[in-house]
C-alpha cells in the first residue's frame, strides 16, 4: 500500500529550509512589545520576526506585492520599520544576511525581483542609511512615499510637491521658516522657552545627519536600558531642543516637518515613554505651561504647543475635549496612531 510518510528513518528527507509557522497578528505583537517593553527576549523575537518577513517578501508573487503591502501584512511591516528594531545593532548572521540581500539588490536593479529584494532588505537599515539609484523608476509608485520617508528625504520633497500639498516640503535650501523676531515676541509670549538654541542654528539640526543619528541612538539605548542616568540626562537635553524646534517652526509647516526623518524620530521619542521620567522644577513649569496651552487650544501656535507637549505628556493622557474636532485631519490621525502605539 502506498504511504505518504515513510516509517523508515533511512528514507526521511531533509527540507531545503525549516518550515516556520507565523501570523500577522503575532508579528504585530512582537514588534509592539519591543517598542514598548524592550528586553533581550523581545529583541530576539523581533529579530526572528524580521527574518520571517524578509523570507516572505523574497518569495511573494511580484504581481501580488502591492495587495500584500496595502493589507494587514503591510501594516505589520510598517510597524516594524517605524519602531526601534532597524536602528539596533545586527548580530553576525544578520550582518551576513543584510550584505547578501544588498548585493543581490544592487545586481537586480531594473529586474522583476527588485521590489521583492527592496522590501526584504529595508528593515535591516536605519533611517537614511540606504538609497536606491533612480528611485522614481526603480521603486513602484505604491511604495515610493514610504521608501522616501525611510531612505530618501529629497525624494519625499519631490513626491510631496507632486501631490500638490499646500505646505512646502522641508529641504536644505528651504528649511522651515521661523517666525520673524518682532512677531515672535508678541505671538509666542505664552510659549515656554525649552532651549536657547534657536533660529537658523536650530533649524539646521533638522537636516544634520550627525544630530539625527545621535538622537536615534539615544532613543534606542533608552529603550534597552531606561535606568542609565547619564543617557537620560543627554536625552533630556535633546528633548528640549526638539521641543523648541516644534515651538519655533511656522504652524503651516508642521505637517511637512512631521513627515521628515526628524518628525519620525520625534514620534519615536514620544513612543519611547521618556515622558514618564521625573523633571526638574524649570522643566516641570514648562510642561505645565504647555499643558495649559493645549487644554485651551486658543493660542495662535496651539498646534505647535501640542506637538511639543507630547514630548512631556503621554498621548494617552492628552485630553483635548471638543477641541480635537478642530484639529487638522493629519494630526488627529497621528494622535490616534501614537495612542494606539502607547496602549499596545
Amino acid at each position: 500500500m502506498n504511504r505518504l510518510v515513510s516509517s523508515n528513518p533511512e528514507h526521511d528527507a531533509s527540507l531545503p529550509i525549516e518550515p516556520l509557522a507565523w501570523s500577522v497578528r503575532r508579528l504585530q505583537d512582537i514588534f509592539s512589545k519591543l517598542n514598548n517593553s524592550p528586553n533581550q527576549q523581545a529583541l530576539e523575537d523581533a529579530q526572528a520576526a524580521r527574518l520571517c518577513f524578509t523570507r516572505f517578501w523574497l518569495t511573494a508573487p511580484v504581481d501580488c506585492l502591492e495587495t500584500f503591502y496595502s493589507g494587514p501584512i503591510g501594516e505589520a511591516y510598517r510597524l516594524m520599520l517605524g519602531g526601534v528594531l532597524p536602528a539596533l545593532a545586527l548580530n553576525e548572521k544578520e550582518k551576513c544576511w543584510k550584505t547578501g540581500l544588498s548585493q543581490r539588490l544592487t545586481k537586480a536593479i531594473g529586474s522583476n525581483e527588485t521590489t521583492n529584494l527592496l522590501l526584504a532588505v529595508m528593515p535591516y537599515y536605519d533611517l537614511n542609511t540606504m538609497r536606491v539609484a533612480d528611485p522614481l523608476r526603480q521603486v513602484p509608485e505604491w511604495l515610493q512615499v514610504d521608501y522616501a520617508e525611510r531612505c530618501d528625504p529629497q525624494l519625499l520633497v519631490v513626491l510631496r510637491s507632486r501631490q500638490g500639498q499646500r505646505s512646502k516640503a522641508v529641504k536644505p535650501s528651504s528649511q522651515p521658516a521661523l517666525l520673524a523676531a518682532s512677531a515672535a515676541s508678541t505671538v509666542a509670549r505664552n510659549l515656554p522657552l525649552l532651549s536657547e538654541r534657536r533660529g537658523n542654528e536650530a533649524m539646521a539640526l533638522i537636516q544634520d545627519n550627525e544630530f539625527l543619528g545621535r538622537m536615534s541612538g539615544l532613543i534606542n539605548l533608552y529603550a534597552i536600558d531606561p535606568s542609565d542616568a547619564e543617557l537620560k540626562a543627554e536625552l533630556n537635553v535633546l528633548r528640549r531642543q526638539v521641543g523648541q524646534i516644534w515651538l519655533d517652526v511656522e504652524t503651516s509647516q508642521l505637517e511637512s516637518l512631521y513627515r521628515t526623518p526628524f518628525g519620525q524620530l520625534t514620534q519615536n521619542l514620544i513612543g519611547s515613554g521618556f515622558s514618564r521620567e521625573p523633571l526638574g522644577a524649570e522643566e516641570e513649569a514648562a510642561k505645565r505651561q504647555l499643558g495649559l496651552l493645549v487644554g485651551e487650544m486658543s493660542h495662535p501656535q496651539a498646534l505647535n504647543a501640542l506637538i511639543a507637549a507630547l514630548l512631556y505628556y503621554s498621548p494617552l493622557k492628552v485630553n483635548l475635549g471638543g477641541s480635537e474636532r478642530s484639529l487638522p485631519s493629519w494630526l488627529v490621525q497621528e494622535l490616534h496612531q501614537l495612542r494606539l502605539r502607547m496602549s499596545n
